[in-house]
């Protein structure tokens, strides 16, 4: 659902196209100029100015649009990142401005550039239908499992028998920790190779969140509550672990370590005792650590919070209303 400040906004932009706003799903949709057609933001959070224009229509004989031609529609239009998939067309149409844009000209570009992408799609010979099927139809909107689509009746009728049919995987806690293990070493590995290219970015957490999670995911069947806990565990130990190893790597090769005649293994655990001795600067070694840590939670929570939303969303199929 949208936030309240922008619940005025979209029913703004719904009334001018004469569509509907599902208020509950954040989404507009309904018939223009012959199309069935939605529209919904395209992030709610970080660009609620920029929406998603989606028309369900096909080519004759199964005809693609072409980049060139959509290239000359966002020239005279107000839409940008034109593309066609399948039996959906999609454009992004925005105020202009950005986040802290305004009503007044989202709806304005959004009038304009629907107007002009229906007179497009009539021009090129494309005719409304299906998203899935192609059948020319009468159509109903829905979101399934987060996505979009304009559906027939039989094709609703597929879908909805093939969630019915899905039995939900069962959760085997100690093949997701061995899944997540063997991911997390991606992300060891991105820690280390960064460090020793002398960067430390969100990228190695992001690697470390993906290749945990599915890791899990993969080996364990489902992801649960559970599972995403005993996965941030595992990250944050297995981040430790980079982390001492890239130290240990460094004193291996720079700080004597292979001259000494240690091995990388060894130098990983004389570790502590390197910090003891002041060889390794303690501040430095945490301050390195946390830093790390800060990246990793950069990185780990956005895409937690994504597997969280899709997993949410896994199996639901909701007709707007």
């Amino acid at each position: 659902m949208a936030k309240k400040k922008y619940v005025n906004t979209y029913m703004a932009v719904a009334s001018a196209l004469g569509l509907q706003y599902d208020t509950e799903n954040n989404v507009l949709y309904g018939q223009r100029d012959g199309y069935p057609v939605i529209l919904y933001p395209h992030d709610p959070v970080d660009q609620p100015y920029l929406l998603t224009v989606q028309v369900a229509a096909k080519g004759a004989g199964g005809a693609y649009l072409t980049q060139g031609q959509f290239q000359e529609l966002q020239k005279v239009s107000r839409l940008s990142k034109c593309a066609q998939n399948g039996n959906v067309i999609t454009c992004m149409v925005s105020d202009g401005i950005g986040r802290r844009g305004s009503q007044q000209g989202l709806t304005a570009n959004a009038v304009d550039g629907l107007a002009r992408l229906t007179a497009f799609l009539h021009e090129n010979g494309y005719t409304p239908c299906c998203s899935v099927c192609g059948k020319e139809d009468m159509v109903s909107a829905f979101q399934v499992e987060g996505s979009y689509y304009h559906l027939c009746r039989d094709c609703e009728t597929s879908m909805h028998q093939r969630f019915a049919g899905v039995k939900p995987k069962k959760e085997n806690v100690v093949a997701g920790i061995v899944g997540a293990l063997l991911g997390s070493l991606l992300g060891v590995l991105c820690i280390m190779l960064l460090s020793q290219l002398g960067y430390v970015a969100a990228l190695s957490g992001v690697v470390m969140a993906v290749g945990v999670l599915k890791g899990y995911e993969l080996l364990g069947g489902k992801l649960s509550k559970k599972g995403i806990a005993i996965c941030v565990v595992i990250m944050l130990f297995m981040t430790y672990l980079g982390d001492r190893l890239d130290w240990a790597i460094l004193f291996y090769r720079e700080g004597g370590g292979a001259e000494s005649g240690y091995n990388v293994f060894e130098c990983y655990r004389m570790v502590p005792l390197l910090i003891s001795k002041g060889i390794i600067d303690m501040t430095e070694y945490i301050g390195n650590m946390m830093y790390i840590y800060a990246f990793l939670l950069l990185g780990a929570i956005p895409t937690i919070r994504k597997r969280v939303k899709e997993k949410q969303k896994e199996g639901v199929m909701i007709k707007l209303v």
